[in-house]
């Protein structure tokens, strides 16, 4: 019975052979299992299976299709040599499926204890387990398109070798392989199929102390080989341009537990590069760029632990260029050269940064890209540079936010130059576009050693000392502009901090919509600022911006200079705002057709700020030593004190202005957009005196005000329009003008400008105690108006003269020079008063006279055309002494009667005409008719007199014959 069953459960197994090993296998096996068997046939030396498929424990699959095993027996019964033999007529590898990302947070596991992994096990199981023959005729990564793959694997017990080609199209993989029972030697090629390989490795493994095998890896390269071999992404198109030769060896003692890195020690590891040159992808750097390499001693590294990275020493030098295809030198010229100090490795570098290689980069849509509106061309020049670094060694944990390096250092060495041309995309109304900065040149010289510190990579970067000169040239010809970084401390890191001192000179400046010119700017500036993520902070201290010549609109100033001694602006959220505790701004002149100035005037607590496109400004001040000369040569020193605010475009103040003892008060407001304002102005009452005039305030004026009140006040507007007004008064007021002057002085008069022209808005009142021109005139009254025509207007004139009266029912002068005609009587002018007010020693006369004269103005001056004299009845006497000299007489016997008459002649009739022409050479031709007792006194004499007078000359003189303060304190008292 039991026999009938064994036969029965044998006869069931081979029935279900295809599924019932596979379960067998499975319940045997860690790792993996059988998910199906296809046509198992079972023989005593021979199993053949005509489809495999293995599930592997990572996911992978593997598809094997008719694989044969010959002495399968020998793999379990053969002792130390394993003679079996393997075919497989294709293999086909199924990677495991990616698994998808997701966004929830994984849970966090125990760490899992690493898996052994013995090296004396795997020796032993490769010496013991290797089939002595494997050939897969087909071996294919399912997925890829790269060429089938054969697998040939053949030991040699006799000598202790195994050798395995792996063949993938013309790629050929050798590896030999000598496996002991306890050491381990491999040689592997990489290469292309009947040519030296490409790769070469070298492995050797020898069991030493403590459990540890003594290893040796080298590796050799020839770039120029690599080509051929299937490589992935872009290291294709990077092998395919490789050449030189590249080995590297390691010796270290390996822990039989491979995986246990804590416990590699006594590492040394040597790097080799023979002219190593590769091109570089487009990808990687925008453009194509050729690499090369060469160590010019090797690089060794010592660690004594792997796990934490303990360095004992460092050394090696290598050379490395960059260069962008096609240029004729190298973009990056580097030299390094590794050592240890102190313990703790370093890495020293020297090298050159050739710009005029970098054209093709600028060139490149992925640098424009990164530069956006600023575009940069023409690169020159070089940077020459030296740094230093030491390696840290790695912390236990292994963190990837390790520090490597430390202490870091780099230098950028004198006589280094960058040159760009540049173009930035600016709107036109921008300042830099309005002074043609957006376009040009730029030079940057490197002129004192520059120096970098990190302390530790990635951190802070600190850049110190150094001087940088820096010259931009606009396009167009325009004059260049040069600027000096000097003593400069940077701290870059979250928050940027700087300090330096600022230079910066320049032959002339031109604004492009304007006419404003700026010679020989020149600006210096200690400069700090701040940089973090949203805010900016920059301080300017003991700064000046000093102009030979600025120049706009007809005005011009000389010798400019504005300085500070502290600013600070600070820009959160886009919105700039500055302050200034002081400021001053001096001039040795400013000058415009109507005026010169000088001085200094002081800005006290100014503040800026711009909030949404809208400009705020508010600032006091005060002028020092301010000089104003106006057109005429009028002279003001005054004391100028306010307050200006800005707000948008509009600008507006409050002024106290002292000059002597002028005191004013202005509030004003200036539109930035239109150029349009108006002011509105006082002058506070001011009592003038001999000893405080008014040309102690204001010199220079033609006319002084030596007694009196005087008080003003009205409104201005620029350009001038309707409702501008100037109200004066003068109380009790003294005026000199030359040698004349005038006391008494009682007006108020309002000017308005209604239209285009200033004119009074009603007449206004005069009255004038005396008016002194070197004859006295008293009394003096009048209305004054001036009208839309420019004229004028002197009404209801009256005054004294000479004892009798003045008067004029209109007199017209025409400002603007047209000719205008007026009539003055002269009533009961007394001959007496003419003589004594004269001082005239040969001259004496009695009687009344009446004058009627013509008066016409024009822009030649005063003239008189056809006026007239008469005497008053009863007439007078006339005495004229040494009228004609002694020669005309003893010539002419009838004038030397007619001087004998007048030195005692009575009239009783005197008439005839005035000339006065603009020369002032008036002209009297009169007739007397009269008696003399010195010719004959019963009988009437009849005397035609023609008499010349320059009456200018004849006032100056009278006016030089009395002492005029004299006179004035007469007249004042």
């Amino acid at each position: 019975m039991a026999v009938l069953l064994v036969i029965a459960l044998g006869g069931w197994l081979w029935w279900e052979r295809d599924r019932a090993v596979p379960a067998l296998i499975n319940s045997l096996i860690d790792g993996g299992k059988i998910e199906s068997l296809d046509g198992l046939q079972l023989s005593f030396g021979q199993i053949d299976i005509e489809r495999l498929k293995l599930a592997l424990s990572d996911g992978a699959t593997l598809h094997l299709e008719n694989v044969r095993l010959l002495r399968p027996f020998s793999l379990i019964f053969s002792g130390a040599e394993n003679r079996t033999q393997v075919t497989v007529e294709r293999l086909e590898f199924e990677p495991p499926e990616r698994a998808v990302a997701t966004t929830a947070i994984p849970e966090k596991k125990e760490e899992e204890p690493i898996p052994a992994f013995r090296l004396s096990d795997t020796v032993w199981s490769i010496h013991r387990y290797l089939p002595e023959k494997l050939h897969i005729r087909e071996l294919q990564w399912r997925g890829r398109t790269a060429t089938p793959a054969a697998l040939d694997l053949r030991r040699d017990h006799t000598e202790d070798t195994i050798d395995a080609a792996l063949l993938s199209g013309e790629q050929r993989l050798s590896l030999r392989i000598q496996p002991q029972e306890n050491q381990l030697s491999l040689v592997a090629h990489l290469g292309t199929a009947g040519q030296d390989p490409a790769l070469s490795l070298r492995c050797n493994l020898a069991p030493g102390d403590n459990d540890t095998w003594q290893t040796a890896l080298r590796l050799e390269s020839d770039l120029q080989r690599i080509a051929g071999l299937p490589l992935l992404g872009n290291l294709d198109e990077i092998a395919a341009s490789a050449s030189g030769k590249l080995t590297a060896s390691i010796e270290l003692a390996l822990p039989d537990e491979a995986l246990q890195l804590q416990a590699y020690r006594d590492i040394v590891a040597k790097l080799n590069g023979e002219s190593l040159h590769l091109t570089l992808p487009e990808t990687l750097l925008g453009v194509p760029a050729d690499l090369s390499v060469s160590t010019d001693t090797p690089i060794e590294l010592s660690l004594k632990s792997l796990e934490p990275a303990r360095t004992e020493a460092i050394a090696g030098s290598a050379t490395l260029k960059l260069t962008p295809t096609g240029q004729p030198v190298p973009l990056l010229d580097l030299q390094t050269q590794t050592r240890s100090k102190n313990e703790k490795p370093s890495i020293e570098v020297t090298g050159t940064l050739n710009l005029e290689a970098a054209s093709p980069l600028l060139a490149a849509p992925r640098w424009q890209k990164m530069l956006a509106a600023l575009k940069l061309g023409s690169p020159s020049g070089a940077v020459h540079f030296a740094g230093m670094a030491k390696v840290s060694p790695l912390r236990d944990d292994r963190a990837l936010h390790q520090s490597w390096l430390s202490n870091i250092t780099l230098t950028l060495l004198p006589d280094s130059r960058a040159g760009f041309s540049y173009t930035a995309e600016l709107q036109q109304d921008s300042p830099a576009s309005q002074f043609g900065w957006h376009k040009g040149k730029v030079d940057i010289r490197i002129a004192k050693p520059v120096n970098l510190q990190i302390a530790e990579w990635p951190g802070d970067i600190q850049i110190t000392e150094g001087t940088a000169a820096l010259q931009l040239t606009p396009d167009g010809g325009k004059a260049a502009i040069a600027s000096e970084l000097q003593q400069v401390d940077c701290t870059i890191a979250e928050e940027t901090r700087c300090a330096l001192k600022l230079q910066v000179a320049a032959d002339k400046i031109d604004h492009k919509s304007s006419t404003l010119t700026i010679r020989e700017p020149k600006l210096h500036t200690q400069l700090d600022f701040t940089l973090q993520a949203n805010r900016q902070r920059w301080e300017l201290r003991q700064s000046a911006f000093t102009a030979r010549q600025i120049s706009r609109d007809g005005i011009e100033v000389e010798d400019f200079s504005f300085s500070t001694t502290h600013v600070e602006c600070t820009l959160a959220d886009g919105n700039p705002a500055c302050n200034s505790p002081e400021s001053i701004t001096s001039f040795s002149k400013l000058k415009n057709e109507e005026m010169t100035a000088s001085g200094a005037v002081r800005f006290d607590d100014m503040h800026f700020r711009l909030d949404d496109s809208q400009s705020q400004f508010t600032s006091s001040y005060r002028s020092d030593n301010l000089k104003f000369t106006a057109q005429g040569g009028y002279r003001l020193e005054p004391v100028l004190s306010g307050k200006l605010n800005l707000n948008g475009n509009r600008l507006r103040g409050e002024n106290q202005l002292q000059a002597g003892s002028l005191n004013a008060r202005a509030q004003w407001r200036h539109d930035l957009d239109t150029a349009k304002g108006n002011a509105e102005f006082t002058l506070e009452p001011v009592k003038f005196s001999q000893q405080q005039p008014l040309s102690e305030s204001v010199a220079g004026l033609p006319l002084d005000l030596v007694a009196g009140t005087l008080t003003a006040a009205g409104k201005l507007s620029w350009p001038q329009t309707q409702g501008d007004n100037i109200n004066v008064t003068l109380n009790d007021a003294a005026a000199v003008y030359g040698d004349s002057f005038a006391t008494g002085v009682q007006t108020r008069f309002a000017l308005i400008k209604p239209e285009e022209n200033w004119i009074t808005s009603k007449p206004q009142p005069v009255r004038i105690d005396t008016l002194d021109v070197g004859l006295p005139v008293k009394d003096i009254q009048f209305t004054l108006s001036l009208d839309q025509k420019q004229e004028l207007r002197f009404e209801k004139l009256r005054a004294e003269l000479l004892g009798g009266k003045l008067q004029s029912e209109a007199l017209v002068w025409s400002l603007k020079g047209e000719e205008r005609r007026s009539l003055v009587l002269l009533n009961e002018i007394s001959l007496r008063e003419l003589a004594r007010e004269t001082e005239a020693e040969n001259f004496a006369a009695t009687g009344i006279l009446d004058l009627k004269i013509p008066l016409i103005t024009s822009r030649e001056g005063i003239t008189i055309e056809h006026g007239s004299v008469q005497a008053r009845a009863p007439g007078g006497r006339l005495r004229y002494y040494g009228a004609f000299s002694a020669e005309m007489l003893s010539s002419n016997p009838q004038l030397k009667l007619i001087a004998g008459a007048l030195e005692d002649y009575n009239y009783r009739e005197l008439s005839g005409t005035v000339e006065y022409p603009p020369s002032g050479d008036m002209q009297l031709q009169l007739k007397l008719v009269g008696r003399s007792d010195s010719v004959d006194a019963d009988r009437d004499l009849i005397i035609n007199l023609n008499l010349e007078n320059n009456i200018p000359a004849m006032l100056r003189s009278l006016q030089a014959s009395r002492d005029l303060t004299e006179a004035l304190e007469k007249q004042i008292q």
